[in-house]
């Protein structure tokens, strides 16, 4: 196994021969110097070196005549000499045509001026072309590298590397790094080093040792030419070390590149949230009209993605004279001709924690569906968790799901109540079973009996009653549900810094649907985020703004948030569904949160049906908020909020609590 070490300066693509000949036409019009010169009039010469700036200025020289040199030969000097300049475009200006004491030569000044991709400085230099009157009078352009640049030799080049910017850094909550350049190694095949073995059963070989698509791998070793390395796939070191080494020492022609790469502290961590860093594409490349240049890293998704120009500051560029080795052996560089230094990215800062991220992914590892855990801190808005189990297969169910909240929106239709007059105290009728616009509503079957009849509002609360609070259907309104709904951000325009949804609540509904709603089915939908939220805005007694990005400037203060609710949430109101949550922990379904210390903690489970099997499978909701962070925990498929989330919800707030303390 052959290892090398990467450069991030990689040299840019040799261009296609006849680059830029159609604009050759339009440049050199009718008047172009044939091998035998045209007559001139009795000038300086500047105008046959004007003809040739503008040859020069197209990238093609063929059709000129230079005395002694011919014009296809001139030109494949030309293409030689500029080949490692890539999609760099020249441009040339005749400035000075002067005597050199000779009666019958001149001197042309060339004034040339690069524009290289990936830099807005342009690269300028003078070069002189020499001029010879010819018997007949004629003034005669001579060719030699040094047209090109000055002292450039025969079989000497020009070449221009593009210089990779450090990329910024994510920082999470108390300036703690979560992204930053990881080691990582660079796997493949090197056909060059393949020994005669087949490259299609090498690169199948390499493709079962690092379990990627043998296909398609060794498709691409096959159309690779014959000096090729050919990625395979980049692997974290610690991935890296877990390959077999036998398998991998038995593939031709492996080599191993180390190199480097922005990664998160583990595969997985706050992937959807943080997004990823890939070498630019050929679209990228088009896209960015020279701003990118070949082996660019572009952020793919996520934070990476949104704030990509300040991550990935500004490449540099060298400009070099490439001298051909002894006796065939590799050129080498001599002292640059030009540098633009890169300019490094600057870091963006989140209001993730990192611990409690990981503790809050490792809780979800085991669970097959969809589902995850959102953390808010009431006091600030900031998101210091947004993680996802396995189950969501990269998709961010956290920030972005939509599931209706079941019991969870029982808050919601408490604050409604609550602007009706009613208090925690008012007692409301609990039946085991109800009908509202003709449809049969139940309690669960687990609901305790002796909860049922007469309760308080706190207690329907506590044990969640479903038949107290669709009862109210004739009370409240759609339209009052859908405004205390958005008394505690449910459906707010928030910029996060990233695309999120916070929930859905119609301001109309048909009467059937409208009794659902009021105990958190039918078309309502929310997000783990919306859910989080409204726990920190109960729990901040006003209504919270998430935040996630709190590097300064990078999100305009203005466009973080919409119009405010039309009826906003009071100190008064949250303080009784303080009271009510209480309850749910005290005596209600979430008693293993009195586990907490301080056992102060408030929450709410929830349970909503979905599809259409008997018996209809569930989604499991908790939110709770304990010691200044109010968590969603969410379960797409799921039992019953208190038994499928509670425990999550337990074990992720004592993990907060213990990182507090410690």
């Amino acid at each position: 196994m052959r290892t090398h070490r990467s450069s991030t300066a990689r040299p840019a693509p040799r261009p296609p021969a006849a680059r830029r000949a159609a604009a050759l036409s339009l440049a050199l019009g009718t008047g172009l110097l044939a091998s035998g010169c045209a007559a001139l009039t009795a000038d300086d010469g500047r105008e046959s070196a004007e003809r040739v700036a503008a040859a020069l200025t197209a990238g093609s020289v063929e059709d000129l005549g230079f005395g002694a040199v011919a014009g296809p030969f001139a030109q494949q000097q030309y293409e030689e000499a500029t080949a490692g300049l890539g999609e760099a475009t020249g441009s040339v200006e005749v400035t000075t045509v002067e005597d050199t004491g000779q009666e019958d030569r001149r001197e042309a000044t060339l004034a040339w001026s690069w524009d290289l991709p990936g830099t807005d400085r342009d690269w300028a230099y003078d070069a002189v072309l020499p001029l010879v009157r010819s018997a007949g009078g004629e003034w005669v352009p001579e060719w030699s590298p040094g047209v090109v640049r000055p002292g450039l030799e025969e079989g000497e080049a020009l070449r221009a590397r593009t210089v990779a910017a450090d990329r910024g850094d994510i920082l999470g909550a108390d300036g703690e790094t979560l992204v930053t350049e990881r080691p990582i190694r660079r796997v493949g095949i090197d056909r060059s080093q393949l020994d005669g073995a087949e490259p299609a059963a090498a690169a199948r070989r390499l493709a079962a040792a690092v379990d990627i698509d043998a296909d398609a791998y060794a498709e691409a070793v096959e159309q690779a030419g014959p000096e090729a390395f050919v990625e395979a796939v980049p692997l974290r070191l610690e991935d890296f070390r877990e390959l077999d080494a036998q398998q991998m020492d038995a593939v031709p022609g492996l080599l191993v590149v180390e190199d480097e790469l922005p990664l998160a502290p583990s595969r997985g961590f706050a992937a959807d949230l943080l997004g990823a860093v890939a070498p630019a594409t050929a679209e990228d490349l088009e896209a960015s009209g020279g701003d990118l240049a070949t082996g660019a890293l572009v952020g793919r998704g996520g934070l990476q993605e949104q704030f990509d120009d300040r991550l990935g500051g500004t490449p540099g560029v060298v400009v070099e004279e490439v001298v051909p080795g002894a006796d065939g052996g590799p050129a080498s560089a001599g002292e640059p001709l030009f540098e633009v230094p890169a300019q490094a990215g600057e870091p963006v800062t989140v209001s993730l924690d990192r611990g409690l991220q990981a503790t809050a992914e490792e809780l979800l590892t085991g669970i097959e569906s969809p589902s995850a855990i959102v953390a808010v801190r009431p006091s600030t808005g900031e998101v210091v968790v947004s993680a996802n189990g396995p189950g969501s297969e990269g998709y961010s169910t956290a920030l972005l799901g939509q599931y209706a909240p079941g019991s969870t929106f029982k808050v919601v239709t408490a604050l409604s109540m609550l602007r009706e007059g009613d208090t925690p105290g008012t007692e409301v009728r609990c039946p085991p079973s109800t009908t509202a616009a003709g449809v049969q509503v139940d309690n669960v079957e687990s609901y305790p009996p002796e909860f049922t009849g007469t309760i308080t509002l706190t207690e329907a609360i506590a044990h969640s009653c479903n038949t107290a609070f669709v009862d109210q259907h004739e009370r409240v309104s759609q339209a009052e549900l859908a405004a205390a709904a958005g008394s505690l951000g449910i459906g707010a325009e928030t910029d996060l810094g990233l695309p999120v949804f916070t929930g859905a609540v119609p301001a109309e509904e048909e009467p059937a649907q409208h009794a659902a709603a009021l105990f958190g089915q039918g078309r309502t939908l929310v997000s783990p985020l919306a859910m989080a939220n409204l726990t920190a805005s109960v729990a901040a007694g006003e209504l919270v703004t998430p935040r996630l990005v709190t590097t300064g400037g990078l999100l305009d203060d203005a466009a973080t948030t919409g119009p405010g609710p039309a009826e906003p949430l009071t100190g008064p109101e949250a303080e009784q569904l303080r009271t009510m949550m209480r309850a749910v922990v005290s005596s209600g379904h979430l008693e293993v949160l009195q586990e907490l210390e301080p056992d102060t903690a408030i929450g709410k489970t929830g349970t909503a049906e979905f599809g259409d099997e008997d018996p209809p499978r569930t989604h499991s909701w908790v939110i709770a908020e304990h010691e200044d962070l109010a968590v969603a925990v969410f379960v797409e498929d799921g039992g019953l909020g208190s038994i499928t989330g509670g425990p999550l919800m337990r074990d992720f707030l004592a993990a907060a609590s213990a990182a507090r303390t410690g």
